[in-house]
């Protein structure tokens, strides 16, 4: 379903006997539609599940394993809904299909089509990519499609296309340096993913390292950069060391933090990698 008034949700409620609403858009206590959402379940004395996904990212792993939770678990019949009713609906559908019937996953996937307006084009598709990735698992040991290799492939199978790295950084921990002296600090990116990594010259457009320093305790920001700004291709499984310069810094305790960033025009639009999941590299900075 696409989003609902509260009379519209507790009407429908009342008229299907509906005992769980699936909220895909996450929890937002401050927004008039999460309001209404909360008070037509809390009214009518049904559950409500508050789920994360978005349209136009790749679904992130703990997510996927807390819908399939929420399907073991949930009072029958349920409704799920996001904001139009055909993206992240269709792919909770798909996977409802899929976990809880016999259906194939040809006829499945049909819950992600232009019918209920979903189109696999520009950045919507990668709720088309997430099952092609299980499609394409299956394929590589000649397998058909069950609900017990689904979870399978859910629980320890499934990457989020390029968005899983390994970050090491090449110095002991936690790191010391003198104040007054900018620094150069080597970190090594591997690819983790199932996807390659293209970082480009610029600041936008395909992968760079995003770098910054908070002050310990306060969490104020004192620094951040980027590297990566270059032309490299790197494949799964391979790596890459990157440096980062630091300039002169005062005497204190700092949080160094560093994660993979899918560069986007619009900087709205950018992805952290640990929004798929992906560890990013933290650790304390003493400057004496």
């Amino acid at each position: 379903s696409a989003q609902l008034s509260q009379n519209q949700l507790e009407r429908l409620i009342a008229e299907k006997g509906l005992r769980t609403v699936v909220n895909l858009r996450g929890c937002c206590p401050e927004t008039d539609w999460y309001q209404a959402d909360a008070r037509a379940t809390c009214r009518m004395g049904i559950c409500q599940e508050d789920l994360t996904f978005s349209a136009k990212r790749y679904p992130h792993p703990g997510e996927v394993q807390r819908l399939v939770q929420v399907l073991d678990q949930a009072a029958y019949p349920l409704l799920f809904h996001c904001a139009r009713g055909a993206d992240r609906t269709g792919l909770a559908s798909t996977l409802a299909l899929l976990l809880l019937t016999d259906s194939d996953l040809k006829t499945a996937r049909r819950q992600l089509w232009p019918r209920y307006g979903h189109f696999a084009v520009g950045r919507t598709a990668v709720l088309d990519r997430f099952f092609d990735y299980y499609q394409n698992w299956l394929a590589e040991r000649g397998w058909e499609h069950t609900p017990a290799r689904l979870r399978e492939w859910i629980d320890g199978h499934y990457c989020p296309g390029p968005f899983r790295a390994e970050i090491r950084l090449l110095h002991p921990q936690p790191l010391r340096w003198p104040a007054g002296r900018g620094q150069v600090v080597m970190v090594q990116v591997i690819n983790r993913a199932i996807e390659p990594w293209q970082f480009v010259p610029g600041g936008s457009g395909g992968v760079q390292l995003r770098y910054s320093l908070f002050a310990h305790g306060s969490g104020q920001l004192v620094f951040r950069e980027h590297a990566g700004r270059f032309r490299r291709r790197v494949e799964p499984g391979q790596g890459l060391i990157l440096h980062l310069g630091f300039p002169p810094l005062s005497a204190g305790r700092y949080l160094f933090h560093a994660d993979l960033l899918d560069m986007q025009p619009i900087d709205l639009l950018d992805s952290d990698f640990a929004q798929y999941g992906s560890e990013p590299l933290q650790t304390t900075l003493t400057v004496t």
